[in-house]
């Protein structure tokens, strides 16, 4: 059984107006693209502030790709000199075009992320509700995750936007987690802390059960003890590694 697709969003995530300029560009051309970062994050509920526009595309579409982006008039731009401890190997692996002065959008080719367009399906943009896009299987994007962590050893900075994706994905798509209200004056970063741990124990175990009747045979069951283990102990994901 396949996992239920990321929720299509009730409205368009805040984003620059631009980058639904950069999304039809992509696809008039035929490009398949596939969204990542924070637009699986917004998909799975995290009310992130989209400040990078990430995009994956097959390996061998990639320099097209970003001669479209170029010929639309955003150019590329090369790795910022600031690179920070999250993002440096992930901006050194991208080709990077500047929408405006909102931000970049990165070009990432489709392996680097881990994943195949069999991996993906298609969804409305978050950037367009004309427009179609691909995403994730929830699935698939888990093991993705989990893969990069394990071909990493544990102090490796690669590591750090990773597993904040992957607690991102077991909080509000596997445990659905409701985002914090910090618009109320009153809120608090333990709103759930009136839920019984007897209820908590019952959501953890329906949210494994039902993970469990996902379809794993195309990646192995290894994977999905890997995947309740984390779920079961988020504090494990900074040790996940098979790397010395």
């Amino acid at each position: 059984m396949e996992p239920p697709p990321q929720k299509e969003t009730s409205s368009l995530q805040p984003h620059a107006p631009i980058a639904r300029v950069a999304t039809r560009a992509l696809a008039e051309n035929n490009i398949p693209v596939v969204e990542y970062g924070q637009q699986v994050q917004w998909r799975n509920g995290d009310p992130v502030v989209l400040l990078l526009v990430e995009w994956a595309v097959p390996d061998a579409l990639l320099s097209l790709s970003s001669q479209i982006l170029s010929d639309y008039g955003f150019p590329c731009v090369p790795p910022s000199t600031r690179v920070t401890d999250m993002f440096g190997k992930w901006e050194r692996a991208n080709i990077s075009h500047r929408l405006d002065e909102s931000g970049p959008v990165y070009l990432y080719p489709l392996s680097f992320v881990g994943l195949t367009l069999q991996d993906t399906v298609e969804v409305t943009s978050t950037f367009d509700r004309m427009l179609n896009i691909l995403t994730p299987k929830p699935h698939m994007y888990m093991v993705s995750l989990i893969r990069h962590l394990l071909n990493h050893p544990v102090r490796d900075t690669f590591r750090r936007r990773v597993e904040d994706d992957l607690l991102s994905f077991i909080s509000f798509h596997i445990m659905r987690d409701e985002p914090l209200d910090t618009k109320d004056p009153g809120w608090s970063e333990n709103e759930n802390e009136n839920e019984s741990d007897e209820d908590f124990q019952k959501r953890l175990e329906d949210a494994v059960n039902e993970m469990k009747t996902w379809d794993w045979n195309a990646v192995g069951n290894e994977y999905l003890d890997i995947a309740q283990s984390v779920v079961r102990d988020c504090h494990s994901i900074d040790q996940l590694s098979n790397c010395q």
